[in-house]
């Protein structure tokens, strides 16, 4: 006569408990590889703008126009567009990866104020001139532009993976802190 062999109910639940430990270890470090990556890919999209955006200024003794001081803003869509034609310094405007809870802006035919719309359906990057802001004229919103900015003539940000747009670099992303760290992805033309 032969005896079968078989698992008992403690040996089966023992591998159930370390299955599911191991389970909880590998879920969260996963989830924060992918929004590791996402950062990664914020950070490349901003240099290769950057990059698109010093070309143009080269050749146009200023960065891209993004509206008169103070008064008119033609968002900065309309002044990534620029870096698309009529000269391509890159070949498209970049969706932001990490798009802000914050832009609730409609975006009406014609006007594409965050949204390069029917092309892209999320807010590009968010990219800002010293110029429209009147750096150094005006005497308000110079020393807010230094203390954020520092002596740039122009900025891109992404609102991180807290999706809360705080543009500035008191609140730089800083992913020592884990990857729900608060804070924008900042690059100007000195690189934080």
């Amino acid at each position: 006569m032969m005896k079968t062999r078989a698992f008992t109910l403690i040996e089966l639940l023992v591998v159930v408990a370390v299955i599911a430990i191991l389970a909880a270890i590998a879920v969260p470090n996963f989830l924060e590889a992918q929004v590791r990556s996402k950062v990664s890919r914020a950070k490349n999209d901003l240099r290769t703008i950057a990059t698109s955006i010093e070309a143009y200024t080269v050749d146009h003794s200023r960065p891209p126009y993004d509206g008169e001081p103070g008064f008119v803003f033609y968002g900065w869509v309309n002044a990534l567009k620029q870096l698309t034609t009529p000269v391509a310094y890159q070949s498209r405007v970049f969706e932001d990866i990490f798009p802000s809870r914050v832009i609730t802006e409609p975006t009406r035919p014609g006007h594409t104020h965050h949204v390069d719309f029917p092309n892209n359906r999320r807010p590009s990057y968010d990219y800002s001139s010293a110029y429209w802001n009147d750096i150094p004229n005006d005497p308000a919103m110079t020393p807010v532009w230094q203390r954020n900015f520092g002596n740039t003539t122009w900025k891109l940000t992404s609102s991180g993976p807290d999706l809360s747009a705080e543009f500035g670099l008191e609140s730089h992303y800083d992913p020592t802190n884990g990857t729900v760290s608060r804070g924008d992805i900042v690059r100007t033309q000195a690189v934080y």
